[in-house]
């Protein structure tokens, strides 16, 4: 279930299995709606991590963030990079400021996201998948209603099919 402030904004997401919690998050904002934190809960509502050093741009979404574990051991930050409305990078560092994933997205002229890019450091090597889209069908509004997601190797590896209901808009007297 997802939650909003008055004003619009994600305020929190609660995650469940079958009808049990599995986890939880909750965002704060300060006195002008930006947001200045949050809090990610484990099933049982107890606090596992809490974030701070949030920045957002002028749409609202989130640039960089902090994580600390529930004892205030920091743990990794964030950092996101936008194109209006269109996510184009973001990479997270861990506790000692090395790069452990990143990722990049390329969009069409109509801001569908066609490739992205993501690696992953570990200790042992680094890895990255890229992942391609092609829109094979829209409807009259210009929603896509079929992706094709393929694989680094050109592989076709998922179909998504989707369909829209619109609402007829009510004629003003």
């Amino acid at each position: 279930m997802v939650t909003r402030y008055d004003n619009g904004k994600w305020k929190g997401q609660t995650t469940t299995k079958e009808g049990k919690t599995t986890n939880s998050f909750e965002t704060t904002v300060d006195d002008n709606g930006k947001y200045n934190g949050g809090n990610e809960y484990d099933s049982a509502g107890k606090l596992v991590h809490y974030y701070t050093g949030l920045s957002e741009n002028e749409q609202g979404q989130v640039l960089s963030w902090k994580q600390w574990d529930k004892d205030s051991v920091f743990r990794m930050e964030g950092a996101a990079t936008y194109d209006k409305f269109l996510q184009t990078g973001f990479v997270m560092k861990d506790s000692v400021g090395k790069v452990k994933s990143s990722s990049a997205s390329k969009y069409n002229e109509k801001g569908e996201q066609v490739e992205v890019s993501n690696t992953n450091v570990t200790k042992d090597s680094t890895t990255t998948k890229v992942t391609r889209y092609t829109y094979d069908t829209h409807d009259d509004a210009g929603n896509w209603t079929q992706r094709t997601t393929w694989d680094d190797k050109g592989k076709a590896t998922k179909i998504v099919k989707r369909t829209y209901t619109y609402r007829k808009e009510a004629v003003k007297k």
